[in-house]
Formats: structure tokens, sequence, C-alpha cells
């Protein structure tokens, strides 16, 4: 089921998933993806909605009912607690798709060990496809253009080589953000450079519909920018760290998390209709 392998010509035009959950951390929250440009506490959108909303509104002009929908993500979270507080609950909802995007948060702390968020993975695959769900993985983005972040490329180019290796033995779908060469405009990434902009997960958004064998929105979406301003660049560090590093370093070592307190934004299953993203 990994994309890679199928023959485009047999790609099914109308969805054949009835159910889609979304699992995971901040990517799949969506992350600085907000239709309320002016609030203090947005409601993030991102690419796991706007997936939800395409692959819903091809169910309904061909006919059948909306795609029901529900989002468990929470910005923070730790693959272990991806697993332990949304894992079941999902699986629960009976959906015909389920996406498991979790790691990310593990990676960048310093000593992580990519094999065991890997065995973590693995493990929610396999409990969620024991059910006769099938499950969307992502590839994680490789972080070469980020002076800071770029230390931990090494983990997660292992990382992403053992969930290449879990879609090939559990026949999952798999984004590949690691490959999206388009990804490394950083006008495409939020200032504090771990989150994706509305245009960042559109792409997103196409790639999902890509890895499932669905048209995409987009031909171009993987197409870098002919020209970008390097918001990594090394004289935008120092704000960098300032508004961004430094909080980040100080939240986590006094054991608090962006997530906390925090409840999806959509805890149950419905039906995504034409307001939707409204």
């Amino acid at each position: 089921m990994t994309t890679n392998r199928k023959d485009k010509a047999t790609y099914p035009l109308v969805p054949p998933w009835d159910s889609f959950v979304a699992i995971g951390d901040s990517f799949t929250e969506g992350m600085t993806d907000t239709l309320e440009e002016d609030s203090a506490n947005p409601l993030y959108v991102g690419w796991a909605d706007r997936l939800a909303m395409e692959l819903s509104k091809r169910r309904i002009a061909a006919g059948q009912e909306p795609l029901k929908y529900a989002n468990l993500a929470v910005r923070g979270k730790l693959i272990g607690q991806v697993e332990r507080e949304q894992l079941d609950t999902a699986i629960a909802m009976k959906p015909a798709l389920l996406s498991i995007i979790a790691g990310g948060n593990d990676m960048i702390r310093p000593g992580s060990s990519a094999d065991k968020v890997a065995v973590r993975l693995e493990r929610m695959v396999a409990k969620a496809s024991a059910h006769g769900i099938e499950v969307l993985l992502c590839a994680q983005y490789d972080p070469r253009h980020s002076p800071i972040l770029g230390l931990t490329r090494p983990t997660v180019a292992i990382f992403n080589a053992n969930l290449w290796s879990i879609a090939r033995r559990h026949g999952c779908y798999v984004m590949d953000q690691w490959g999206l060469r388009s990804l490394r405009d950083t006008a495409l990434w939020a200032p504090d450079r771990l989150h994706l902009t509305s245009e960042g997960h559109q792409l997103m958004m196409n790639a999902a519909l890509e890895a499932l064998g669905q048209p995409v929105t987009d031909p171009e979406y993987q197409i870098p920018a002919a020209t970008a301003k390097d918001r990594f660049a090394a004289s935008e560090n120092i704000t960098w760290v300032k508004d961004h590093l430094w909080p980040w370093v100080k939240r986590h070592s006094r054991g608090h998390s962006s997530g906390d307190g925090r409840s999806p934004k959509y805890p149950q299953l419905i039906a995504v209709k034409s307001d939707f993203l409204e």
C-alpha cells in the first residue's frame, strides 16, 4: 500500500474511505494554519482538516455521504502520549482511515533515540491494522536548512528509514515530507521554524492526497520556488533564539508542554460538509 508502488491508472477518483481520524501533535493539529488571524487562541486548520474537506467534497460530488472526521491531535505531545491518550480513542471510532504522525517532539530533544520512537510507532500501526484500519504515515521533514534544528538530521533520517520499513511491513500509506523539495522554501514555515504556514499545510494536503492515491489539487505542489527569502539565515538566528528557542527550553526544563490542559479540537466524528472550513 506504500504509495510509490501503485500504478496511477488504478487510483480511485472517489475516496473509498467513509471516515478518517487523525492523531498526533502540533503538525496534525495544524499549527500555524489559522482562519482567525487576529485571535489570541486561534483554531488551527492544517493539512489533516484540509484533507478531510477535500475527500468529503469528492464523496459528496459522487453522490455519497460526507466523510466523517475526527482530529485528536494536541500540540506538544510526545509519541508515548499519543499512544496512551489518543490511539485507543481513535480505534474505538472504527475509522476506515487513520493518520498516525508523531515522534517529532521526541526527536528534537537531546539524546532521543529514533529507533525507540520507531518501535512505538510500529506498535501503534500494528494495533490499528489489527482492527482493519488503513494507516497513513509521514516521513518527517529534512531539517538541514536550519542551523540548530539541523543537528537532529541524523536522528530524523534514521527514524524515516525505520518508518518506510514499517509501512512496507504493514501496508501503510506514506506522505513523504522529507522528499518534498518545495518545503525548502523557508517562507512556507512559521517564524518558530517548526510549524508550517497555511501555504505549507496546503502542500502537505496534496502530499497526503498523492500518498493515498488520490488526484492532487495542485500538480505543481512539489516544484520548489524559484527564489525565496532564507528565514533561517544566520543574521536572524539571534531573534529566533530569543523569541522561540529560549522560551521552549525554559518551558520544557520546568516539565511543561504547550499542550498542557488542551483538548482535541474535533474529539468526535463529525460529518464534513461544505462549510467545514468557513
